[in-house]
């Protein structure tokens, strides 16, 4: 059972993704290709089981997992890029899901940023019980019309490897569409340690995509490996999506804000990603915030 637990932690860490749509990426920019995406989101959205423009989408190939998110965010794309191209603010959001426990962010001799997230089970962990996943950020595109940030990890747990996150974003009128990505190569290790999980733990957990519908016409939504990916993705489309929709309070009054918001909007999906009570969650992640702040004031000292 310990090595189930274990692994779980691991599910729960890895958000992962893949290519939506067959259209030929020879010679397409990434402002073409977003917008591409927008249209399919457009047309699949009156289809979609939650009647949003949000769509998810996640794969398994050649044993690289992966999934991504594309949403329509009610926030104009200065105030997006402007979070997005800071790393510092990928601390503010990222732990909003309830399984980081606190995320740091360090300026290497090279110029580079490094982010680490600290990631461990959905109750209350001190960082120092997580596990480091540190990826190297990347503003790969920052124009009027469109930006991308690409985090890079080389190494993970159980022998899984070449994580990637990126995010995209371009403005839609007064509103701004988003796609998060996250993809890794899974291992021997990590592919049996995820089976145990699914046949004991997660043999209920379901994901966002309809793989067809009941005699009563309901949804039968996905599950497996999947499903938790999916899940997974879109918890840190709503902290993305929490952090922006507080980001005018004031300083001291965002964090609150924040993990509430956060709490609300997951649980518009209760199938999908109701975990705990809301005092359970707020109560965790003051906690961890603390941690989180006293983990960055150590990398600020001499």
């Amino acid at each position: 059972m310990k090595v189930i637990k274990f692994f779980t932690l691991f599910i729960w860490m890895t958000v992962p993704a893949l290519a939506w749509s067959n259209v030929d990426e020879a010679g397409i920019d990434g402002a073409g290709q977003l917008t591409h995406y927008y249209q399919q989101m457009q047309l699949e959205t009156a289809e979609s089981a939650f009647k949003l423009p949000l769509n998810i989408h996640s794969s398994e190939i050649d044993n690289r997992l992966s999934a991504d998110v594309y949403g329509l965010i009610s926030r104009p794309f200065d105030s997006v890029a402007t979070a997005l191209t800071n790393p510092a603010s990928w601390c503010d959001f990222m732990p909003l899901n309830l399984n980081i426990k606190s995320c740091t962010s360090q300026q290497q001799t090279a110029g580079q940023t490094l982010l680490t997230f600290y990631a461990g089970r959905k109750y209350y962990e001190a960082p120092e019980a997580a596990y480091q996943l540190s990826y190297y950020y990347q503003l790969a595109a920052a124009d009027s019309d469109y930006m991308k940030v690409i985090l890079n990890a080389e190494q993970g747990p159980f022998g899984t490897n070449d994580y990637l996150i990126e995010v995209e974003a371009m403005p839609v009128g007064a509103n701004t569409f988003v796609r998060i990505h996250s993809s890794y190569q899974t291992s021997l290790r990590s592919r049996l340690g995820t089976q145990a999980y699914l046949s004991t733990l997660g043999r209920d957990k379901v994901g966002f995509s309809v793989q067809g519908k009941t005699a009563a016409g309901e949804p039968v939504f996905i599950r497996g490996i999947r499903g938790i990916i999916e899940r997974n993705v879109m918890r840190y489309y709503l902290a993305l999506k929490a952090f922006l929709d507080t980001a005018h309070l004031a300083y001291g009054e965002r964090f609150e804000s924040r993990i509430n918001t956060w709490f609300d909007l997951s649980e518009k999906f209760t199938t999908q990603l109701h975990e705990l009570e809301r005092s359970e969650y707020l109560q965790a992640k003051r906690r961890e915030w603390d941690n989180q702040l006293r983990l960055q004031r150590s990398l600020l000292s001499p």
